[in-house]
């Protein structure tokens, strides 16, 4: 999803971005400071540039500049899924604000091993939950929280229906978190910095989930431009800290996508793990994963993350992420045709799913799944 953007069983067979503000340092005034505390906040200056050297040598503590075990093993699924459901389901709204009752949310059927069930037929190796959308709405009880499953008409906890059946279907599971967030920032603005308060929530909720779903396997955060380097430092590490070898992904949205096409890292998307391209291919000449960032070579793999939604008529040209009435996925052959591309170009392919108000994926994403297995079987 970016700023101006933002299979039910097969039957019978299975169930423009602003200026940043100049830097401001306060005024050393030595009327004012002692030599003791000059003293002192130099040490805690030292002190502080020491601890962060340190973590930057601890393996996984950074992006890799050789390709890892854990890229390796990226590499080798080469195609997952992603499963766009949460409040905005069930407003029709992509960038729903999270401005309705936790009650709107209300899937009357939800079957989360149908979505699975199908990724697994379509061949996918892993899959990708919208644990937190921009909404605010969390898919799961979130502690101290209200703004969630728990307090909506159904209470099921999707999160956990979600990796248990990617376990039971063998697929590696993953979680995608939105840093944009008008439910708790009180406003919805895409370039505003985070307030305290939030990023503290922030880091509570990847705690909660990746200490109750420990070494899950990836994790994509997006709009990450809202928080700053050394945030993102801190949320990349927190991660790896209850999950060392998951793939870390700071979305680069979709202009920027459209723009750099996996060749660079964008500066407000680093540090991250893989290039993601959001609703773009990769060059037709292919993905090189050696990419220069600030001056040093990083192994870092290209995944195009693909919507199979119509396109978006309030911002065309994206394309429609969340289910909505009139929701009409692409051709079994254009997606196939992503598939192959991919493939060819080295490239990953995550592709897009929306369930819809039933909490299962409809009926015409099935049989379109259906063909696309067949086509990219041949």
């Amino acid at each position: 999803m970016t700023r101006t953007t933002s299979v039910f069983a097969w039957k019978n067979s299975f169930e423009p971005v602003r200026a940043q503000e100049p830097l401001r340092f306060p005024v050393y005034n030595p009327a004012v400071i002692t030599r003791r505390e000059l003293l002192w906040k130099s040490a805690s200056l030292a002190a502080l540039s020491s601890t962060f050297a340190r973590a930057a040598s601890e393996p996984g503590a950074s992006p890799a500049t050789t390709r890892s075990a854990a890229l390796a093993e990226f590499d080798r699924l080469q195609f997952g899924v992603s499963y766009h459901f949460s409040m905005n389901t069930f407003t029709g709204n992509d960038y729903e604000t999270g401005s309705v009752p936790a009650t709107t949310y209300n899937p009357t059927h939800l079957d989360v091993r149908q979505w699975i069930r199908v990724a697994h037929e379509l061949g996918a190796r892993y899959a990708v939950l919208t644990a937190k959308h921009m909404s605010g709405f969390c898919l799961w009880d979130a502690k101290d929280y209200d703004y969630d499953v728990a307090a909506s008409k159904n209470k099921t906890d999707v999160v956990a229906a979600f990796v248990e059946a990617c376990h039971h279907f063998g697929l590696k599971p993953g979680f995608y978190y939105c840093i944009l967030d008008p439910h708790n920032e009180g406003k919805f603005d895409w370039d505003a910095p985070v307030q305290d308060n939030y990023y503290q929530l922030i880091k509570r909720q990847l705690t909660e989930l990746h200490s109750q779903y420990p070494n899950t396997f990836y994790q994509l955060l997006d709009i990450t431009w809202k928080v700053s380097q050394e945030q993102r430092w801190e949320l990349y590490k927190l991660i790896k800290k209850y999950s060392p070898d998951c793939i870390v992904v700071m979305n680069q949205a979709y202009y920027q996508s459209k723009r750099n096409l996996g060749l660079i890292c964008e500066p407000k998307s680093w540090p991250t793990d893989v290039i993601n391209g959001e609703d773009t291919l990769p060059p037709p000449d292919g993905h090189n994963p050696q990419i220069i960032v600030e001056g040093k070579s990083y192994y870092l793999p290209m995944e195009a993350w693909m919507p199979i939604g119509p396109p978006y008529k309030p911002m065309p040209p994206m394309h429609s992420w969340f289910w909505r009435e009139g929701f009409v996925s692409q051709s079994a052959e254009t997606i196939a045709g992503w598939y192959h591309d991919c493939m060819q170009r080295k490239s990953n392919l995550l592709l897009n799913l929306s369930p819809d108000t039933s909490g299962r994926l409809p009926e015409q994403t099935i049989q379109t799944m259906r063909r696309v297995s067949k086509l990219i079987r041949k």
